[in-house]
């Protein structure tokens, strides 16, 4: 009995020590990516086999963005959206613009290792489809597409 429970602190004390290990390791990676300023003029123009289009045009200069213009079209709909209907409201540790006239969209640009997505959360009121709306990956070097 002592040994079953010997194994089983040992066991929680291993995990304890991995877990913690993995926090770091997390944490370290996410602030090596937001620590990274988004540069780009990007054109991407992509269909997948569902039918699933976007076509973007963008300019990111030290995560302001100064130029966009992004079109997606899932099967339910066409949603656009263009820097002059945003503000930006913040460029760390996102470039995030916020709709004029919903305060609820937001079109969000981020780097990760090798490419920047672009991606828009809660703008159901500017696009019916957005619940279907794929981010769209940019290559980092390029500013072409990058696949899904």
């Amino acid at each position: 009995m002592m040994w079953a429970q010997c194994r089983y602190i040992l066991l929680v004390v291993t995990a304890l020590v991995l877990g913690g290990c993995q926090a770091v390791n997390v944490l370290s990676k996410a602030s090596h990516k937001i620590s990274r300023p988004v540069n780009i003029d990007g054109y991407c123009s992509q269909t997948d086999e569902a039918g699933y289009r976007d076509q973007i045009k963008i300019s990111v200069k030290n995560n302001t963005v100064q130029a966009l213009d992004w079109t997606a079209s899932p099967k339910q709909g066409t949603c656009r959206f263009q820097l002059n209907d945003f503000t930006q409201i913040a460029t760390r540790p996102t470039a995030d613009l916020q709709s004029k006239t919903d305060r609820r969209c937001h079109v969000l640009v981020w780097q990760d290792r090798d490419h920047i997505t672009v991606a828009a959360n809660g703008c159901q009121s500017s696009c019916p489809a957005s619940d279907q709306l794929l981010p769209v990956l940019l290559d980092s070097q390029t500013g072409g597409c990058k696949p899904r």
